[in-house]
């Protein structure tokens, strides 16, 4: 399947780690679209938005997906905030399997105060800032109709789950359209 896989979802949820499983066992080459920014600019994510701005980074992370959906053969994690834009969805979507990965709400608190490199929760309360961007961004994410919570497995077994899945809708693929009805794994 030379296909691109296209990996979203909020953040914390795995798409970096999964990502790159996948890729190793699948033979795709990974590409993180944060890190791609960041070595375009030298920067972190962080730096971006403090020195450039939100805008401008979404901006480049619009450049970046356009590049993407050119190319094939791929594993791209996306940026937990990709899909705000519609048109990035809309890109994916039409070049590739798009697979949301998601957690539970407890599990991302716990998993995010672990760290300070995400620009959308620094200072304040992070429940609350995590409870405010997931409602924002949760009409998008229901809209990828292959979800996979993360919750509770490992990344390989993510990765298991996925290379099933995907070898199943290969399968499929020649004998109709596949995906008429969503799939969530738990």
């Amino acid at each position: 399947m030379k296909k691109n896989i296209y990996l979203a979802g909020f953040m914390g949820t795995g798409k970096s780690t999964v990502g790159k499983q996948l890729a190793r066992a699948t033979g795709k080459k990974f590409i993180d679209t944060d890190r791609e920014i960041e070595k375009k600019f030298s920067m972190s994510v962080n730096s971006i938005f403090d020195k450039k701005g939100e805008d401008f980074f979404r901006q480049e992370e619009k450049k970046i997906i356009d590049e993407l959906s050119k190319k094939s053969n791929m594993v791209v994690s996306t940026g937990g905030g990709t899909l705000v834009d519609y048109e990035n969805f809309d890109k994916l979507k039409s070049t590739g399997i798009m697979i949301c990965l998601c957690t539970d709400k407890e599990e991302l608190i716990t998993r995010l105060k672990r760290t300070n490199k995400r620009p959308h929760l620094r200072g304040g309360n992070i429940e609350e800032k995590i409870n405010k961007i997931l409602a924002e961004r949760e009409e998008i994410f229901k809209k990828i109709k292959i979800r996979v919570n993360t919750t509770h497995m490992t990344p390989r077994e993510v990765v298991n789950k996925l290379l099933s899945l995907l070898k199943i809708k290969q399968d499929i693929l020649f004998k109709t359209q596949f995906m008429e009805d969503n799939i969530y794994i738990e």
